[in-house]
């Protein structure tokens, strides 16, 4: 019992490092998918960029998370069946980290921040954006397409039945 329990909390922190380490590769991969930066023009103290530009960032975040957690939730739920529910806690939990961290690595490897270089910038000059994500909301991409994965792999391959449960239409509790 307390080797299945060891089990059960390892497996739960092989999920969250491996999502983990996954975020910081989907953040290299944000990167370099997103570079050069765009430039935009500075007038009064603000930066103005292309619409498209200004939503690229954001929209390709949530594309590499969504696809990735759609992946790593599928594969973890597919591969780590001892226990559900643990595999599902782990799943979020890694799957918000990962997200963060692929925001922070992405961020720190892009241009510096538009407002610090707003400041030593005059009007009318170009300025590059910095790399970042522009809603709160698409910190949810990450997670929702680990859940996603996971339930695709639950609802499609459930491996083992519980005792007292009808396997068919043949089966006892069909035939009265």
């Amino acid at each position: 019992m307390a080797s299945d329990r060891l089990a059960r909390g390892r497996d739960a922190v092989l999920v969250v490092l491996g999502f983990t380490v996954a975020g910081a590769l989907c953040g290299w991969l944000w990167h370099a998918l997103w570079a050069p930066a765009p430039t935009g023009v500075v007038v009064g103290e603000t930066a103005y960029f292309p619409p498209d530009q200004e939503f690229a960032g954001t929209g390709l975040y949530m594309l590499i998370a969504v696809l990735a957690g759609l992946v790593l939730g599928g594969v973890a739920t597919f591969l780590l069946e001892r226990d559900e529910v643990v595999t599902l806690a782990a799943t979020v939990l890694g799957a918000v980290a990962a997200g963060a961290v692929m925001a922070l690595v992405g961020h720190l490897l892009g241009p510096e921040s538009v407002a610090e270089a707003i400041a030593r910038t005059a009007d009318y000059e170009e300025v590059r954006s910095d790399l970042r994500v522009g809603t709160p909301a698409a910190y949810a991409a990450f997670p929702g397409g680990a859940l996603m994965g996971a339930v695709l792999v639950l609802v499609t391959f459930t491996r083992h039945t519980h005792a007292g449960e009808p396997t068919g239409v043949g089966s006892a509790s069909h035939q009265a």
